[in-house]
């Protein structure tokens, strides 16, 4: 059986697929980490980001508020540049769903404060997270080093 060039995958349109997945899914997540932790773009800063979580019912002691702009921001600027993607892919979407639930008795549209964007990039990491990197990320240049490359 012949394989039809449609479905033949190209390594090079593959990665590049993924390192713009990558950048869309971390990249939209750092700013937000930043306004949480630093007050960038508009952000709440760690003493806003703990009304936040007061807000919804959440703790909001510190250092907790401080410990999740961190993470978040982290997880952002690791899943954008592909280090240790999967497991930071995972962590974003883990943290999107909290949003994704605290967000459902909004509904659907996000212009409401409904729950359709941070699914969109919980949906995003996920993806990130199930495929992988690819050829241009940081990961793979490590497991190069690794194995001698």
């Amino acid at each position: 059986m012949v394989a039809h060039t449609a479905s033949v995958p190209h390594a090079g349109t593959t990665s590049a697929g993924l390192l713009v997945l990558r950048l869309a899914a971390g990249g939209f997540l750092l700013p937000h980490g930043l306004g949480k932790l630093l007050g960038w773009f508009g952000g709440p800063g760690i003493a806003g980001f703990a009304a936040e979580l007061q807000h919804f019912g959440l703790p909001s002691a510190p250092p907790l508020p401080l410990l999740l702009a961190a993470l978040q921001t982290v997880l952002g600027l690791m899943v954008a540049v592909g280090a240790f993607t999967r497991i930071a892919a995972l962590g974003s979407a883990a943290f999107l769903g909290v949003t994704v639930a605290l967000n459902l008795s909004h509904g659907w549209f996000w212009m409401h404060g409904g729950i359709e964007y941070p699914l969109l990039w919980l949906l995003a990491n996920l993806s990130v997270a199930l495929t992988g990197p690819g050829r241009l990320s940081i990961d793979t240049k490590r497991q190069g080093m690794a194995h001698g490359r």
